[in-house]
């Protein structure tokens, strides 16, 4: 197996044409599948759409990323959370600020958000907050660096650059709480 890039946690296998991270079998998808996924998804489910799509990216980034960081002995939850920024990034889900970021909550701001950006590239504005696959990824890079049930760990998008109208948001924010 082969590095897709030079310290990226993603491995190649060319004979049998998959991707693994910490031997998980990932895919890749374009903005366009992405985001009309989550649409269609948002209006077979009405009002719980964001729930149900925030939950299943949490449960799939906490296996991910628990696999990724359980094989190291304890470690600060600021390198994790470094390990994580830096996984997010390499898959093209965005540039995450982790800044505000403690193994007790705070927040993440996205300065490119896949979703945000694909969301306004593919339906216009939005009308309300579309980030939820990196809400429940924060989520669950929280629960998996701090050793915590990720029931127990709440995330909310309270700023969204796909719902400005004018398309000037220059930035999502994530904020995310430790009960």
């Amino acid at each position: 197996m082969t590095s897709m890039a030079k310290g990226d946690e993603a491995q190649f296998d060319a004979a049998k044409n998959i991707t693994t991270i910490a031997g998980n079998r990932i895919v890749f998808h374009c903005h366009h599948y992405n985001v009309f996924l989550q649409r269609t998804i948002d209006e077979a489910l009405g009002e719980g759409a964001a729930t149900v799509q925030r939950l299943a990216a949490t449960e799939a980034s906490r296996k991910l990323l628990g696999d990724l960081f359980g094989g190291e002995p304890a470690g600060e939850a600021r390198e994790r959370f470094e390990r994580a920024a830096k996984l997010f990034g390499s898959l093209g889900f965005g540039l995450a600020d982790i800044g505000g970021l403690t193994g007790f909550g705070g927040s993440v701001v996205l300065r490119t958000s896949h979703y945000a950006i694909g969301w306004r590239a593919k339906f216009g504005p939005a009308s309300a907050a579309v980030c939820h696959f990196a809400v429940g990824y924060w989520a669950a890079a929280v629960a998996a660096a701090a050793g915590i049930a990720p029931e127990r760990v709440i995330a909310v998008e309270r700023g969204c650059a796909a719902v400005s109208p004018d398309g000037d948001a220059e930035s999502c924010s994530i904020d995310i709480e430790v009960l």
